[in-house]
Formats: C-alpha cells, sequence, structure tokens
C-alpha cells in the first residue's frame, strides 16, 4: 500500500504522475489536482477522457489544440479524388475540343471543366456542412470508367464520383434535398451569368454548355442522381429546376 504524496491518503493501486513521477490517489492524480511541478500553467491544456476514472491523461499545447480542432480543408486522398474526378470529366471535353482542331479550344474547356465541377462539388460538399454533416469528395472507380467511355459515346455519364455525408440517422429529406440541389444549382448560376457577361465567345460556349451538361445530367430523377433525392424533397423545386435547366439546355445546343 502506499500514500499520495499530495494528501497523505492511503492507496492499493496509486497513480504515477507523468510529468512529476509521483504517485496520487484518485482524486488528486491530475497535473493540476496536486500542483505538479513539471506542468507550466498557461502553455498547457488538459484534454478529459469521458470516463473520469480513466488511466490515460493527454496534455497538448495551445498550438496543438488549435490544429487538432481545425482539421485541414481538404485531406490529401480527397484532393486526389477530386483530380481524378476532373481529369475524367476533362476527356469528355477535350474529345469534343480537339475534334475541330483548335488548340484554344482545348485549354477553354478545360478551364470551363474544372470551373464548374469544382463549384458543382463545393456547393454539395460546404452545403452539408453547414447544415451540420460531415462530407468529402469521393471519386468512384466505375464512375470514373464511364465517365471515360462516355467520351467516345453520343451521350455524356458525368459521374466520375459524389460528395459523401456523414450524419447521424443518415440525414433528414429535406436537408439531402437542399444538399442535392445546391450542386445543379451553383451550374445554373454560372451559366446564366456567363449569358449575361460579354466575353470571348467560344470561352463562353464551353462554360454555358458544360455548367448546363453537368447540371442537367444530375437533375435527372434517378437513384444515384442529386435530381432524385431533390425530387423524393420537393417535387414542385425539382421540376422547376428541371425545366429552367432544360430550356436553357435546349437554347444553347440548339
Amino acid at each position: 500500500m502506499a500514500k499520495c504524496d499530495y494528501c497523505g491518503k492511503e492507496v492499493y493501486l496509486p497513480y504515477r504522475c507523468k510529468y512529476c513521477g509521483g504517485l496520487f490517489c484518485v482524486e488528486h492524480h491530475l497535473p493540476e489536482n496536486h500542483n505538479c511541478p513539471n506542468l507550466k500553467r498557461g502553455e498547457w491544456k488538459p484534454v478529459y477522457l469521458p470516463n473520469r476514472y480513466a488511466t490515460r491523461y493527454e496534455m497538448y499545447t495551445e498550438k496543438e489544440l488549435v490544429r487538432r480542432k481545425k482539421p485541414p480543408l481538404f485531406h490529401a486522398s480527397e484532393i486526389r479524388d477530386l483530380l481524378l474526378a476532373i481529369g475524367a470529366v476533362s476527356v469528355v471535353y477535350l474529345t469534343y475540343a480537339l475534334s475541330i482542331f483548335d488548340i484554344r479550344a482545348a485549354i477553354y474547356a478545360l478551364i470551363a471543366v474544372l470551373i464548374a465541377f469544382f463549384v458543382h462539388e463545393m456547393a454539395h460538399r460546404f452545403t452539408a456542412i453547414n447544415l451540420g454533416y460531415k462530407a468529402r469528395f469521393v471519386a468512384s472507380t466505375q464512375g470514373l470508367i464511364l465517365t471515360l467511355i462516355s467520351a467516345l459515346l453520343p451521350i455524356k455519364i458525368l459521374a466520375p464520383g459524389y460528395v459523401a455525408i456523414y450524419g447521424r440517422y443518415g440525414g433528414k429529406p429535406k436537408d439531402l434535398g437542399l444538399i442535392a440541389l445546391a450542386g445543379p444549382l451553383s451550374n445554373i448560376l454560372i451559366a446564366v451569368l456567363a449569358i449575361l457577361v460579354p466575353f470571348y465567345w467560344l470561352f463562353k460556349f464551353f462554360i454555358i454548355v458544360i455548367n448546363l451538361d453537368i447540371a442537367l445530367f444530375n437533375l435527372l430523377p434517378f437513384a444515384i442522381l442529386d435530381g432524385y433525392k431533390v425530387f423524393r424533397w420537393n417535387k414542385l423545386v425539382w421540376l422547376v429546376m428541371f425545366l429552367i435547366t432544360a430550356v436553357l439546355w435546349f437554347f444553347m445546343r440548339f
């Protein structure tokens, strides 16, 4: 049996402080509870475990706590998935751009894809985060393959990945509908802005067409697409958005 170095209470299983090496009872085993001489006030902050009788006790500096509380905006794996998806969609439109034998068209197509696809996915991502969910972009192997194959087909499939949503109970239908709507809506707004703002016609064409392609494809009411989630949440909202996109797409294509 040992005695607590702070209060003198006899204990069968004393705790040893990893900072000063002393033996203490359960009430005084934490560094700040026994005035640990090796604990500098103001420099360290405790991080408590859920169980107050837990034997593990961790201390972090203010800088480490800030780093732990604020995870990076994008993890390396998410950046990799985004680049793979943008690359696959770029191949689809590069095939068309190169068919007209204009290197400028290829450059404009790449820029337009980067703007349209990245804004679309980030609209999903940050809408989900603002609604209290965790979200990140995930590339799909099957989606990447289908997207690349569609570059050779008259019908384009633009589904190289998706924003995965993590939350309790899988998310409310309204939340999922708003998150799904955010992506196509961002593309429609970019296309309308490009229509209204005068600049070089070829670049303008790719900005408008690619954004409307992505919006229209994703608003189709199929289970894996945004349109299905919007349709489940609010059929009128889906119908209005789909008709607006379809009309704009038709006039720009024909």
